[in-house]
């Protein structure tokens, strides 16, 4: 099965989504040629090879309500944000 990448999806989110296991991450990784916390393009393509045993009730729960999870972010979604939450070691907040 092949299916296409929404926007802030990570292989985290594919895997629970489309197999009902996050564990299943590791394997869409190696099946498709990329690291587990490789940024996934929107609208590219991820390989669900059928060796990978799905979690039936989890993921028929997520096909069912139509729940497409999106976890991920991209590096430029903290740039204008403000406040101690959102700084970053080493680059907007610096330790000394």
């Amino acid at each position: 099965m092949t299916i296409t990448v929404l926007h802030n999806q990570s292989l985290l989110d594919i895997a629970i989504q489309h197999t009902g296991s996050v564990f299943n991450a590791f394997s869409l990784a190696a099946a498709n040629d990329l690291a587990i916390s490789d940024s996934l393009l929107p609208g590219s393509k991820i390989f669900i090879p059928e060796t990978i045993e799905i979690t039936t009730d989890i993921a028929n729960y997520y096909s069912s309500k139509a729940l497409q999870p999106a976890t991920a972010y991209q590096e430029n979604e903290f740039t204008e944000r403000l406040g101690i939450g959102w700084f970053k070691v080493g680059q907007t907040f610096k330790i000394y």
